[in-house]
């Protein structure tokens, strides 16, 4: 647990702390940094809760000892500002996750003296706060940053290799809320008229929110619709269009045949570039609005009330019940993994522990039998 600094007569921030073994009593010995500013204070005190004791005093006299050696924070602002194949909200995303996870704990340190026990204090302090796919995510670009700062020869190996993740905290998950045909149909009822063809194409196709109101006429090529980009928000708030979440996500799906008269009806008149679906007004769709004004009072009848996302979730379940393969499934969401399917949507696979339970049972009824007594004997 991190001390608590407290504020010293002279108006400094005092951090107390037990460093050192007394060679006559064997106890730890007490001791204490001081800052002039309190900011300052709190982040030693949360070294010494992340690192220990040692490891918060490297963190406090790092930079003064090694001012020809870039630290760590450094060293990863070179590494994201260098990447390529990435667009600038990615960028964004890794700096802001850079500052609010390594760089507090291990950032001052130079390039030259990050060792493999300070990345497991770091991980493990890590552990205590986030979830397993978010340490993932974290381990992911530490050991890019690492790798660049053995490519710039400041260590002859990465030290974040080989080492384990914590299990993390247990992430909250959102529960699923499948709409059965008929539920859906209610929404339909309930919504404004303007943007039935908007949610109706949501759960015919499968389609991600941002990649349906990013639709473009010239993506549309009845029966196919080629979904191509995604409307997205980057870290600094700015609204843009851009490549899909990933790359099996640029896929060209196949429109239910339900569909097409509202599609043409959608397109009509306009240019290749112009979107597809719109606000009742004209221009982009915005959630917040769509979701407050007209999402809402649609589905303020069903308990619990679904999501808009709810609607691809109910379009995989309509597809599994059908007997659609889920590897199919997988194609038609644009996972880029089989096993994300696989751990969304299997417990909806219909019969599937029962077809397995029968396999079985067919198999034990086609081997011979064991011999047991001699009477058994042929």
């Amino acid at each position: 647990m991190a001390p608590k600094p407290e504020r010293t007569k002279a108006g400094t921030w005092r951090v107390r702390f037990r460093h050192g073994t007394s060679s006559r009593t064997g106890r730890k010995l007490a001791t204490s940094e001081t800052f002039p500013t309190k900011k300052e204070a709190l982040q030693f005190a949360a070294w010494l809760g992340a690192l220990g004791p040692q490891g918060a005093l490297d963190q406090l006299y790092a930079a003064e000892q090694q001012a020809d050696v870039p630290t760590l924070d450094q060293v990863a602002a070179d590494h994201i500002e260098h990447l390529t194949g990435i667009e600038r909200g990615t960028r964004l995303s890794y700096q802001r996750l850079w500052s609010r996870t390594w760089s507090p704990l291990i950032g001052r340190t130079p390039a030259n003296q990050v060792t493999a026990d300070k990345v497991r204090a770091a991980v493990n302090h890590l552990g205590e706060r986030y979830s397993r796919k978010s340490l993932e995510n974290q381990r992911g670009l530490l050991a890019g940053v690492l790798a660049r700062a053995v490519e710039l020869a400041y260590l002859p190996k990465n030290p974040a290799k080989g080492i384990r993740l914590p299990r993390g905290q247990e992430a909250e998950r959102t529960e699923m809320r499948l709409l059965t045909p008929a539920e859906f149909a209610s929404v339909e009822d309930a919504m404004a008229e303007h943007y039935r063809p908007l949610i109706r194409f949501l759960i015919g196709t499968g389609a991600r929110w941002g990649e349906a109101v990013a639709l473009t006429v010239a993506d549309v090529a009845l029966p196919n619709v080629r979904i191509r980009r995604a409307l997205k928000w980057s870290p600094d708030n700015v609204r843009t269009v851009g490549a899909t979440k990933t790359r099996k996500s640029n896929r060209t799906v196949v429109v239910p045949l339900d569909l097409h008269d509202e599609l043409r009806a959608a397109c009509e008149g306009k240019a290749k570039a112009d979107l597809v679906f719109t606000a009742s007004r004209g221009g982009s769709v915005l959630h917040r609005t769509f979701w407050s004004r007209y999402w809402l009072p649609a589905v303020q009848h069903l308990e619990p009330r679904p999501r808009i996302h709810d609607l691809r979730h109910s379009h995989a379940s309509w597809l599994l019940a059908a007997g659609v393969p889920i590897h199919v499934v997988q194609a038609r969401l644009g996972h880029e993994s089989i096993q994300t399917t696989v751990d969304t949507y299997g417990h909806l696979l219909p019969d599937a522990q029962l077809a397995a339970s029968n396999a079985a049972s067919a198999a034990f009824a086609s081997a011979p039998k064991a011999i047991t007594s001699p009477e058994d004997a042929p």
